[in-house]
């Protein structure tokens, strides 16, 4: 009712409801004076751009000061809030088109990892090591099989090194020339407690006959000697040929596991062909969906940017009225007056 009284007209005019009267209106009154309404608007508000500038003008003319002021500040407001709408407007046919897109490649990505997953776990393929090649790609560099290949290849070359070595300290001590006898404590003092018998039995045989009592006992002596030293000796070599039996044995069931695991790798490798496939199905989905979403996201950063419309000045209260111009008025009643005269004079 302000608005209207505002601008001098009566929003009842023409309408059956009693001025008085309270309480909602009736829809048919309520669009008549919207109407109404829209008109004096349109009617009182002028805009003008400014010539040579990005500037425009904008003013509200009625009988209140307040209600213009607020009028025109509004309509600003409105017209920058109405620029942002269309902004949004105009990217939600690219947002929900890519809203989607993305959730057909999000489904497709899951099922894609899916696959793999499954794949890799029904064909024994475990990943220890994967790298991303410059275009993007998984590339796996070491499986479970691989890394055990690997560390039992270097045992079994560790095996043969050693295999190798009891085999020629074997083989030195069956020639009578081994190195370990010869450096036994207990041997070497069983051959040095024979050498001393046998001087002393040498002695004894310069003077006595070989059934001397004295010899004879020598001469036993040096017979158990030799027993022990023999015994002994064997003992040594025995326990050569076992540990050379033994590094063999290990030997031989390294390569049985390296040959085993050779063949689980080369059917891994043909796996990895299927595997390959799922695996780059998934990395270019992944690629596709994330570009989907980036995109999305820079949509939606275009959509909330900075306005390019900005307030200068906002509209001030009036604290006079621009009209009726009471000096152009009187310079306007001035010159129709003598226009009228001197029309009367010239036709008298």
């Amino acid at each position: 009712d302000a608005f209207f009284e505002a601008h001098g007209v009566d929003p009842n005019e023409g309408s059956t409801r009693d001025s008085k009267a309270t309480g909602p209106l009736a829809t048919r009154d309520r669009q008549r004076r919207e109407n109404l309404a829209i008109k004096l608007l349109l009617k009182n508000a002028t805009i003008s751009p400014l010539r040579g500038s990005a500037l425009i003008d904008i003013s509200y003319t009625s009988a209140s000061p307040a209600l213009s002021s607020q009028i025109a500040n509004t309509w600003t407001e409105q017209f920058i809030v109405q620029s942002m709408d269309r902004r949004f407007a105009s990217t939600a046919d690219a947002r929900k088109f890519l809203e989607g897109r993305l959730e057909e490649y999000r489904t497709r990505l899951e099922t894609a990892e899916r696959e793999l997953v499954g794949y890799a776990a029904n064909k024994d393929i475990v990943a220890l090591g994967n790298t991303k090649t410059p275009d993007g790609r998984t590339e796996v560099d070491r499986t479970l099989v691989s890394s055990d290949l690997e560390a039992l290849n270097t045992a079994l070359a560790s095996a043969t090194a050693e295999r190798i070595a009891a085999e020629s300290r074997a083989r030195v001590g069956q020639s009578g020339n081994n190195a370990e006898t010869l450096n036994n404590l207990g041997i070497g003092q069983m051959r040095q407690r024979r050498t001393e018998l046998a001087a002393e039995y040498a002695k004894l045989m310069v003077q006595f006959e070989p059934s001397y009592p004295t010899a004879k006992a020598v001469a036993e002596q040096l017979r158990v000697l030799d027993a022990s030293i023999s015994r002994e000796e064997s003992r040594v070599l025995r326990s050569r040929s076992a540990e050379y039996a033994e590094a063999s044995r290990r030997e031989t069931e390294l390569k049985s596991k390296v040959e085993s695991l050779k063949g689980r790798m080369t059917q891994q490798q043909r796996d990895r062909i299927q595997y390959n496939i799922y695996q780059r199905e998934a990395d270019t989905t992944r690629e596709l969906y994330d570009g989907l979403l980036q995109r999305y996201k820079e949509i939606g950063v275009a959509g909330v940017g900075a306005n390019n419309i900005a307030i200068v000045d906002v509209a001030k209260l009036p604290d006079k009225p621009t009209s009726p111009n009471l000096p152009l008025n009187l310079a306007l009643a001035l010159l129709a007056g003598l226009a009228i005269a001197a029309l009367t004079t010239l036709g008298l």
